[in-house]
């Protein structure tokens, strides 16, 4: 039986996924591509705009139309069951805390309902070990899940659940396999990470966890997901010193603006964030700082946006994504005054990804004549090159003479072409 998984949305959704994948390969399942013909299309959607709203049901009512059986999860349909069984052509909706029963459902599938079955438990499910599969060179590990945040715009809290950890020895387990199975970076993720060990008895910490992994596998490239500020302390830190760390951090600001912060629930400002890239930037000149906006937030004027503009253009960021405000239901944010058209949002995305596409151009020419590690993924179209990603988190093309996709190896940069530096192997 041929069985498709498309994947919308963050990083966690990946990873589950390729545990899906895994666990379907292991019971000798054909996993192929969507447009394969396959008997089975497994959706993960994901609900954090309406705009992945409405990027998931397109996807469903495409793989419907293809005579496939269609099972739809992920936090779409953890949140909205109801607007997913509508969908004709859907066999099951499962929630985020079924994930794991998707093989048992398949079994079903050929009983003859007259509605879609729903399969949506609470999403407070305990993290466990889990199998993998993924064509990628990198793996995604998630070691936690869920939010004890309480953002204004966010519904991801009521779709994933309070915080979990992944035990450690899970954890480590899960690495050591990912190793043995020939990945060269694991990307450590999950929703909020940075609260990784709290729920743990006894209790951790991401920086315990990184450190522990980084010994077990000190040939695996390992990478930090998204961190509040507040959570890269001291400990953290100094781990990037180790080469087995990516010299790579992803810390969302939302706003440029104190009073939009606020309101958004932030519970940082300004100028207690610009400390804190300061401090990582001192210590570590040449890590990339990714950053994540939000456009349009109720209440946000061509004032607060100009702070916005003006915060971003004072800092060191490699490269920031714009998202525009996605009103939520059941949010605070929703009922909020001071509405933004959709309009003004659209113009106020494009001047931001312009004035991030100036910082990411910046941040890699700054690396030209450098040494990188990279992995290499594939051959490029490029004749004679290799497609390769470096710690610092950028797209490289990698000439050699003995290099083979899933290398990991130092690269002189020496060109640039368009937004793609060119390197050379160091034998």
């Amino acid at each position: 039986m041929k069985i498709a998984i498309q994947t919308l949305g963050c990083k966690v959704n990946q990873s589950e996924s390729a545990s899906i994948e895994g666990n379907l390969r292991n019971h000798d399942f054909e996993i192929v591509m969507h447009g394969d013909n396959p008997d089975i299309c497994i959706i993960n959607t994901c609900t954090v705009t309406a705009k992945s709203d409405y990027q998931s049901r397109q996807l469903i009512r495409k793989a419907a139309r293809s005579g496939a059986k269609v099972i739809v999860t992920g936090c779409y349909a953890q949140l909205k069951p109801d607007e997913l069984t509508s969908i004709e052509g859907v066999s099951h909706v499962v929630g985020n805390a079924d994930k794991s029963n998707i093989l048992k459902l398949i079994d079903r599938l050929h009983e003859n309902n007259d509605r879609p079955g729903v399969h949506v438990s609470g999403p407070d499910f305990p993290l466990f070990k889990q199998p993998y599969h993924s064509v990628r060179t990198r793996a995604f590990l998630k070691i936690q899940d869920g939010c004890n945040l309480s953002c204004s715009y966010c519904a991801i809290n009521r779709a994933r659940g309070k915080s979990r950890s992944l035990p450690v020895d899970n954890a480590v387990e899960s690495a050591l396999s990912m190793e043995k199975d020939g990945y060269k970076e694991i990307v450590l993720t999950g929703i909020h990470i940075g609260s990784y060990g709290l729920d743990l008895n006894p209790r951790s910490s991401l920086s315990e966890i990184v450190q522990i992994l980084s010994d077990a596998c000190p040939d695996i490239r390992f990478r930090l997901s998204s961190l509040e500020p507040s959570e890269i302390d001291r400990d953290l830190l100094s781990l990037f010193k180790r080469d087995n760390i990516c010299n790579h951090l992803h810390i969302p600001l939302q706003s440029g603006s104190d009073r939009i912060l606020k309101a958004m629930g932030r519970g940082y400002r300004t100028s207690s964030f610009k400390q804190v890239i300061n401090r990582i930037i001192t210590e570590y000149p040449h890590i990339s700082i990714g950053t994540d906006v939000i456009v349009g937030f109720p209440g946000e004027y061509e004032d607060e946006f100009k702070q916005t503009m003006d915060f971003i253009e004072s800092m060191p960021f490699s490269f920031i994504h714009v998202f525009p405000y996605s009103r939520r239901p059941e949010t605070r944010a929703f009922s909020m005054d001071g509405q933004i058209k959709d309009a003004i949002k659209k113009v106020r995305v494009q001047k931001l990804i312009e004035a991030g596409e100036i910082k990411k151009i910046s941040y890699i020419k700054s690396n030209l004549g450098s040494i990188l590690n990279v992995i290499v993924e594939k051959m490029s179209s490029n004749n004679g090159y290799y497609n390769a990603i470096s710690d610092n988190y950028l797209k490289l093309l990698v000439k050699g003479r003995r290099i083979k996709p899933g290398d990991r190896l130092d690269v002189n940069v020496i060109s640039l072409t368009g937004s793609k530096l060119i390197a050379q192997a160091l034998d």
